[in-house]
């Protein structure tokens, strides 16, 4: 359910969860080192990991199948590139992309020779391709995004709590932290109005080709933070993300599947939501769950981190291993 957190109010700050309750994670087993100047690698792990999932999302999710559907199976488009019309062409594509419900930002129809429509905003990411046929024969060639930038940008930032920087060709597109640094570095440090941050890159295909860069950028953690050993500072970092966007699905009760859904669709761990003894979401639920501690589940240990967001009611994610 990205669409629906695309529109929802920010939750709180991953920073702020990790240094409220920064020995969390000791209660999964963890050891009592210190995790010192790893802190900041370890979170970062974590939040590049979240980030990449939602970005994973927005090249193979349940709305892109949908959405690749409607445009391979669209009579009204297909009949057009067969009668090789480029008028029709373009107002078959211009119907696909503003069809209510349809969340396709852009769209952009070539046969062998020409582009022949292409319908949408101008920064767009996570583009996806294929054919376009009738009986057999190829008719011609689509690709199709059904996520912008800054829709993008707003998803990293309320999901996982952090200001987030997007690049093209080397050049500040859009973003959260600004004034943006002009050059980056992955693992380099950056101070912003007097915040320091770590910078944590990856790359992104853009729309139709070529690629950007986004920039994560992760406050350094607090001396409260880095005393907590690195299985504590992780299970924190997880944490903070399945409450930011819980805080987000508002009244949680009424979405409660929703929350597990996104929670499992962006980190790839289970999450249970339990009212007494009985399940209300999420899949098959180990038969002993602790509230913190660890799991043994589907062939793999887990570290638990659960939370009562309303009373007789727990909500139980297993993190991902490290």
């Amino acid at each position: 359910m990205l669409a629906l957190l695309a529109i929802a109010v920010a939750g709180a700050a991953l920073g702020a969860t990790l240094n409220a309750d920064p020995t969390r994670g000791r209660q999964a087993g963890a050891s009592s080192d210190q995790c010192g100047s790893a802190s900041a690698s370890t979170i970062a792990s974590v939040d590049d990991a979240v980030a990449q999932g939602i970005y994973e999302g927005e090249l193979r999710g349940r709305e892109v199948s949908a959405d690749i559907a409607h445009v391979t199976g669209s009579q009204a488009l297909l009949s057009a590139l067969e009668a090789g019309d480029s008028a029709a062409v373009h107002s078959a594509v211009h119907a696909i992309v503003y069809t209510p419900h349809w969340h396709i930002v852009r769209l952009r129809v070539a046969d062998a020779r020409h582009v022949l429509a292409d319908v949408g905003g101008p920064d767009v990411i996570a583009p996806v391709s294929g054919v376009l046929s009738r009986n057999g024969k190829v008719l011609g060639r689509y690709v199709m995004s059904v996520q912008d930038d800054l829709g993008y940008q707003k998803l990293v930032t309320r999901l996982i709590g952090i200001p987030i920087d997007l690049y093209r060709n080397g050049s500040f597109l859009m973003g959260t932290l600004e004034p943006a640094p002009p050059r980056l570095n992955e693992s380099a440090s950056v101070s912003v109005s007097g915040a320091s941050y770590r910078v944590q890159l990856r790359t992104a295909k853009a729309f139709p080709s070529g690629t950007l860069q986004i920039a994560l950028f992760i406050p350094d953690p607090a001396p409260t933070v880095t005393a907590a050993s690195c299985a504590a500072v992780r299970l924190a970092a997880w944490g903070a993300v399945a409450t930011n966007i819980a805080a987000q699905l508002q009244p949680l009760q009424n979405h409660y599947q929703d929350l597990v859904d996104v929670l499992h669709g962006t980190t790839g761990g289970p999450a249970y939501v339990v009212s007494g003894s009985k399940r209300i979401a999420g899949g098959s639920v180990p038969k002993q769950i602790p509230s913190h501690g660890t799991v043994r589940f589907d062939g793999r240990s887990w570290a638990v981190f659960s939370w009562e967001p309303l009373e007789h009611v727990r909500v139980y994610f297993l993190t991902p291993p490290s």
